[in-house]
């Protein structure tokens, strides 16, 4: 048995928990087209000296992930997705390319990267994961795709803390 069958296994298992059901269908939906990161990257560059800057930072990053995953890392792969082996019970929205990475897990690390910063990294970090479980839980990806995302968005959440970006970061020596 494989790394993905032996943690689906154990996943439908506890599908059908009203809470838990709720949760993660709600978490797979906060990571839909990064809605929720980029609401979190609102809140958070709202508390900043230069709020629009930092803002916009986090918005080219994400951009950057999701053109790098979502483009040629998915068409790379080609992976198809898991076969649903049940009814959703609540509204979400199927994708239908690649499985291989997840999207949603890519964007959850690098958010969960660059919104640590400034602290409070296990918050982040725990939306992050709850998100990347979830396209699990709904049947929507396999566990290595998630894996693979989480590895693809911590790369660019790296980078996005070593690389400045000159169009929205730009020199202190430009700044008046």
């Amino acid at each position: 048995m494989n790394l993905d069958t032996w943690i689906i296994k154990r996943v439908d298992s506890a599908r059908g928990n009203s809470v838990l059901d709720r949760l993660m269908y709600s978490a797979s939906i906060f990571g839909d087209d990064g809605r929720g990161w980029i609401a979190a990257s609102a809140i958070v560059c709202s508390r900043k000296k230069d709020p629009t800057r930092a803002f916009l930072r986090h918005l080219a990053w994400l951009g950057i992930e999701s053109a790098l995953v979502n483009g040629p890392a998915k068409a790379a792969v080609r992976r198809s997705r898991p076969i649903p082996q049940q009814s959703h019970p609540h509204r979400l929205r199927r994708p239908s390319d690649s499985s291989f990475p997840s999207g949603h897990a890519a964007s959850a690390a690098t958010m969960a990267m660059l919104l640590s910063e400034e602290g409070l990294a296990p918050l982040w970090w725990t939306i992050a994961l709850t998100v990347t479980a979830s396209r699990v839980y709904v049947g929507v990806h396999y566990p290595t795709d998630v894996i693979g995302g989480l590895v693809a968005g911590s790369a660019i959440g790296f980078a996005a803390r070593h690389i400045r970006l000159p169009l929205v970061e730009p020199s202190m020596e430009s700044q008046p």
